[in-house]
C-alpha cells in the first residue's frame, strides 16, 4: 500500500483488502513457518548458551551476530516487492542490500529496537508492533531505489546548505 501510494495509486480499504488476499498464499505461510523455526531455534541457542557451556561468551556473540543478520535479510525481504511472488528472489536481493547499504541495514535494526521497546512498556502494544516496521520496511527499500537510480543522474538544483 505504501509504495503504490508513493506510484500515485490510490490507498483504499478495498485495494488494501486486496493485496492482503494476495498474501495468504503457500509461500508466504512457508516464509512466516521458516522464520518461527527460526526463531525458537534461536532462542534454543541462546538458552543452551545461557546454561554455562564452555564457550558460551564466543557462541552467544556469533549467535547474536548471525541471528541479527538473519532478522535484518528476511525484514528487508519482507519490504521487497519481489516478495509478492517470488521468495527466494526477494531473500537473495535483500541480502545484497543488506551488503550494499549496512545504513539501510542498522535503519532496519533501529525499527525493531523501537518496535521491541514499545511492547515491552506496553505489553499490548506487542500486536500493533508489526505496524510502525512496515513504513520502516518500505522507507529502507525505496531509500535505496532512490539512491542507485539518481546515481548516475546528475543534480538537478543546488544543494541547500
Amino acid at each position: 500500500m505504501l509504495r503504490g501510494a508513493g506510484e500515485d495509486r490510490p490507498a483504499t480499504a478495498g485495494r488494501y483488502v486486496a493485496l492482503l488476499r494476495r498474501r495468504l498464499r503457500t509461500g508466504d505461510l512457508a516464509a512466516g513457518a521458516i522464520a518461527l523455526a527460526g526463531a525458537v531455534l534461536f532462542a534454543a541457542d541462546l538458552a543452551l548458551a545461557g546454561a554455562g557451556l564452555p564457550g558460551a561468551a564466543l557462541f552467544a556473540a556469533a549467535a547474536a551476530v548471525i541471528g541479527a543478520t538473519a532478522l535484518v535479510v528476511g525484514l528487508r525481504a519482507c519490504g521487497r516487492p519481489e516478495s509478492l511472488t517470488d521468495w527466494p528472489a526477494a531473500v537473495r536481493e535483500a541480502a545484497r542490500d543488506a551488503v550494499r547499504d549496512p545504513g539501510g541495514s542498522a535503519l532496519v535494526l533501529v525499527a525493531v529496537a523501537t518496535a521491541v521497546l514499545c511492547a515491552w512498556m506496553l505489553v499490548p502494544l506487542a500486536f500493533l508492533a508489526p505496524g510502525p516496521l512496515a513504513p520502516a520496511l518500505t522507507a529502507v527499500d525505496v531509500r535505496l531505489a532512490g539512491r542507485t537510480d539518481g546515481a548516475t543522474a546528475a543534480p538537478t538544483r543546488p544543494l541547500a546548505r
